[in-house]
């Protein structure tokens, strides 16, 4: 299953991009809504409605165009790192599930964060936690591959570090090119 891997080595960079991103999403977003406005007769100044703008074969040509960006498909899971007997999920816990449990579903590649989370548990006490972040891109026709793949892994890691919950979060589309 082809997905991107991507390591964030350089946090100015990282930064750089994200709002890079962000601006260019903006924009596109922006740009759409004054293009595909309908517009009155007085404000064209000729009385006649203009022709609808065409939609693309490829919806990811409007927000990428000329990169051959495809419509996939983002996953991502967050992983508490903290067992109900308050004791973390060691380093070499984290690399043994990743080894036993994600990288056979997985092997064209993921993205592995590190990150800092807080959450509402079961009894309303605020946990705050460190989290481990899991992207996966993956083309729309092996949703069902994957999803089967992911729910495997949230039920592994709830059971083997005794978790309430692995959250997942799916977005779709994202445009990728490689």
């Amino acid at each position: 299953m082809p997905c991107q891997t991507s390591a964030l080595r350089d946090p100015d960079l990282h930064g750089r991009r994200v709002v890079g991103s962000l601006l260019t999403t903006f924009l596109a977003a922006a740009i759409l809504l004054v293009v595909g406005m309908p517009r009155t007769a007085s404000a064209q100044g000729t009385g006649a409605t203009p022709a609808a703008t065409p939609v693309p074969a490829n919806a990811c040509d409007e927000v990428a165009p000329g990169v051959g960006a495809e419509a996939w498909i983002r996953t991502e899971l967050y992983f508490g790192t903290i067992e109900p007997d308050g004791t973390d999920v060691t380093p070499g816990e984290w690399r043994e599930f990743l080894e036993d449990e994600i990288t056979p579903r997985f092997p064209d590649g993921l993205t592995i964060l590190e990150g800092y989370g807080q959450f509402l548990d079961r009894e309303g006490v605020m946990l705050s936690q460190d989290t481990i972040v899991m992207i996966v891109f993956y083309p729309a026709t092996e949703v069902d591959e994957a999803s089967a793949h992911f729910e495997e892994i949230r039920a592994a890691y709830e059971q083997r570090f005794q978790q309430e919950a692995v959250l997942r979060v799916d977005s779709h589309p994202v445009c990728v090119s490689f």
